[in-house]
Parts: C-alpha cells; sequence; structure tokens
C-alpha cells in the first residue's frame, strides 16, 4: 500500500525534498549575478591614477582667482614653478584665507593629491611667509573650443572613487557648491594635458549655472591661458552643449 506524504510546517522533513532543488536555484542565481555584475563592470571606465601623495609642505606665491591655486616654487622638475590647486577639508575650498593673502608668498602645511597632471594640496594650515613674491607670467593659448567632463578637482585627483561620471554628480556639485575647484578633463590633450582649471570668461570663479554640467560630456567654446605649469580654461558654462 503506497503511503502519501503528509507535510508538516514546522518540520524540516517537509522541506527534505526539496533540498537540491534549492541548492541547484541558489548557484545559478549566484552565478548569473556574478555574471551581469562583471558584464556591467566591464563597461565602466577604470577610474584609478588618483592617489593620496601623503603630507607635505610646500612654499610659493598664492593666487586666489579664478579659484585658489599655489605656483610653488621653481625646481629642476619645475623650472617655471608647479601650480596646484587647493582646497580645504570635507566639501570646501579655501576661499577666505586665500583672498586674505592673494599674491603674497606663503608656507602650506596638508595632504597632496595627484592624477596625471593634476596636483591638489589639502590645506590644514596656511600663513604667510617673509620674502618677495613674484607673480607667474600667464600666457594666452588662444580660442578652443573643448570637449570633456566637468568634474571636482578634488575627488576626481584621489578622493574619491569614481570621481567622474553621473554616479559622482550630486557629490561633484556639493564639494564645487562649496568652493572646490572644478576641473575640465578633456577627451583630448590641450597642450599637454588632459584637464584645465575651468573660470567663468572674465577669469572668475563658475556662475551656480554649473550645476547643470557636471559629470556629463559637454562641448564648450573658450579661451585658455597657461599660469606656470597649469592650463586655466575660460568659458561660457550656460552655453555649453552636448558633443
Amino acid at each position: 500500500m503506497k503511503r502519501d506524504a503528509f507535510f508538516i510546517g514546522w518540520s524540516w522533513r517537509s522541506a527534505r525534498p526539496l533540498l537540491w532543488t534549492l541548492v541547484v536555484f541558489v548557484v545559478v542565481l549566484a552565478g548569473a549575478a556574478a555574471g551581469l555584475g562583471l558584464a556591467l563592470g566591464s563597461n565602466v571606465d577604470d577610474p584609478g591614477g588618483g592617489d593620496f601623495a601623503g603630507d607635505r609642505v610646500v612654499t610659493g606665491v598664492l593666487l586666489a582667482r579664478p579659484y585658489p591655486i599655489l605656483v610653488a616654487d621653481p625646481d629642476a622638475a619645475h623650472p617655471t614653478g608647479h601650480a596646484m590647486l587647493l582646497a580645504g577639508g570635507g566639501k570646501i575650498g579655501v576661499q577666505e584665507d586665500a583672498a586674505r593673502l592673494d599674491g603674497r608668498r606663503v608656507r602650506i602645511e596638508g595632504s597632496a593629491l595627484h592624477r596625471g597632471t593634476i596636483d591638489m594640496q589639502l590645506v590644514w594650515r596656511l600663513q604667510a611667509i617673509d620674502g618677495a613674491a613674484s607673480v607667474p607670467v600667464t600666457h594666452a593659448l588662444g580660442t578652443w573650443r573643448l570637449t570633456g567632463e566637468v568634474c571636482d578637482g578634488k575627488c576626481y585627483s584621489g578622493l574619491m572613487r569614481p570621481g567622474a561620471g553621473l554616479a559622482h554628480k550630486a557629490c561633484a556639485n556639493v564639494c564645487l557648491l562649496g568652493g572646490v575647484p572644478p576641473v575640465l578633463v578633456t577627451t583630448a590633450p590641450v597642450a599637454g594635458s588632459e584637464f584645465l582649471l575651468i573660470a567663468d570668461p572674465d577669469g572668475n570663479a563658475l556662475p551656480d549655472a554649473f550645476r547643470d554640467h557636471v559629470a556629463i560630456l559637454q562641448r564648450m567654446d573658450g579661451t585658455v591661458t597657461q599660469i606656470a605649469d597649469l592650463l586655466i580654461f575660460r568659458t561660457d558654462i550656460a552655453a555649453a552643449r552636448d558633443p
């Protein structure tokens, strides 16, 4: 006489016949999820290349416009001086201190961020020092039409991952609104550099309209100038268009 199985909801014996089905289902589901993640990840640009370069002390001439910049003293590697973007702790800039010490020789203690030709100093302590301040000469490099992505210089240079793209848009906007210098990461090098500090047509900080153009590929017209080894792109950000 055949006996039918009797289901008892609280007993593990009721689920035993389905054990291998459950194991196979979990393995297949986990494999499918891993394969999907690998496929999606393989289509995303590698965000690497930016990192902390360690604590350092630097001296040079501080410039407040369009965003705080330190032109470090010349050395063998940088005979015309080396320009560093400046930012504070968290999502803020150092505009107030920079305006007070604009054009003066300063000493900065902080941490360094580096990616490609981007060099940023996170400022822990900033003070004026004695010595003549020779303001670097600005060279005009003409009018350009550039295609690239507006990023915040702090996260892009190594503080965050990804630091670029739509996944970073909200974070970048908060940083830029707080005064962190914005950079235009171009699709092709300009005078040997793939990033430029970006400013308005008069060489001032960007207006709030920049928020709509961050973290997406845009085409912009403007002029390029060079201070030490830093390129500055002056453009009307509100006129930026899709490429």
